[in-house]
Parts: structure tokens; sequence; C-alpha cells
């Protein structure tokens, strides 16, 4: 017991040793891949709908607020971007088509700080936006072309997840990576005249990695 007592004490102090200097705020900016499953494509062969998941590649940024040295307020962004090439089946050719997904979250952040390394954990809810451009499918034949205007739609988005920074000095570090599970709810959608209705997906993994600007001390 007095050994248990001694560790304690001992950790309390190097615990507040942590307490007393830690950023006032981390920001982060990089390089993330978002991998969603369920995205339509066409086989270029017979022009049939597949559904296979697929990487789409783009930015993200964050600001951590923090209020202790473990605990933060994060505001997470980020952008992903994917296109499916066109096909021609039965006479009739497609254009390709782009497709965007956008996140706008927020939540706690716990961190572990060490010297070396920081790991972190969090949970942030807000709001989730995927899009699809246009799309132009002409007949070979008569040339006639039918374009249909792109649509997009925000729903319910939630992301649970953690990372790393790495300290580089006391001012900048790098974060390999972060990885984030999301869930998202999409609101119903009118696609060549066909709804389709809103559900929740829950495959959707997002990694993120780039350089972490500390600023403020306390």
């Amino acid at each position: 017991m007095i050994f248990l007592a001694i560790g304690l004490f001992l950790f309390s102090i190097s615990s507040f040793a942590q307490e007393v200097i830690y950023p006032k705020a981390e920001v982060f900016g990089g390089f993330s891949i978002s991998s969603i499953p369920g995205v339509a494509s066409f086989d270029p062969t017979t022009g049939l709908p597949t559904s296979s998941r697929k990487s789409f590649k783009g930015w993200q940024g964050s600001a951590n607020f923090n209020i202790t040295h473990r605990l933060g307020i994060v505001g997470d962004f980020g952008g992903q971007y994917e296109s499916i090439p066109g096909f021609t089946v039965f006479g009739l050719t497609s254009s390709g088509v782009s497709l965007n997904s956008y996140q706008f979250l927020f939540g706690p952040r716990l961190m572990f700080r060490r010297s070396k390394v920081t790991p972190f954990v969090h949970a942030m809810f807000g709001g989730l936006k995927e899009g699809i451009g246009s799309i132009s499918v002409t007949d070979n034949v008569s040339g006639l072309s039918i374009t249909t205007p792109g649509v997009s739609s925000t729903g319910l988005g939630m992301a649970f997840g953690g990372g790393m920074d790495i300290n580089i000095s006391d001012r900048l570090a790098l974060r390999v990576p972060q990885f984030d599970w999301t869930l998202r709810h999409i609101g119903s959608t009118t696609i060549l005249g066909v709804t389709v209705p809103g559900s929740w997906t829950t495959g959707q993994i997002r990694f993120g990695i780039g350089l972490v600007v500390k600023a403020g001390g306390k």
C-alpha cells in the first residue's frame, strides 16, 4: 500500500507538470482519403450497373481548442472527390460523372500527451453533404442527348475515431494518421425520375495525414 501510494503521488506530480505546459489550440491540415461503400458504377463491357467501394481523395482540416491538457473541443472539416467514367451500351453513350463528399463535424477530443507522441480519440457530430454531378446520355444513332442536372443532399453525420501526433518540435507535429469511422444519414433524392429514399450508412472510413501547428501555451 505504501509503494502504491508513492507511485500514485509520483504519477500525480508528472500529471501536474503535463497540465502546466500544453498548447491553447492545435490546427491540422493535410491530405484525406475516404473509402465509401455502395457507390454505383458500370461495367465497361456490359454496361450493367455494379456497386463497389470507392476511394475518394481530397483534403482535411481541423482546429482543436484545448480546455485542459487532456480535453479539447475540435471542429473538423473535409472534402473528397471521385469520378466514374462513361460507358456505351445498346447504342447509348453516357458521360462520366463526378462525385463529392463533404464533412463538417464538431465534438470532444481526449488526448494522452507524451513528450514525443500524442495519441487521441474523439466523437464528433454535425453534417455530411454528398453530391453527384450532371449526367448526359446520348443516342449514337439519332444524336439526341439528354442531360440531368447534378444533385446533392445534406444530412446528419457522426464520426468516431482517433489518431496520433508525432511531435517534431514544441510548435509542430506530424499526424500519422487520423482515422474516423463515419455514420451518415442522407435524405431522399430524385435521379432520372426515380426517388431514392433516405437511409443510414455505416461503412464510410476516412483517413487523414498532415501537419499540426500548435498555437499559444498554458
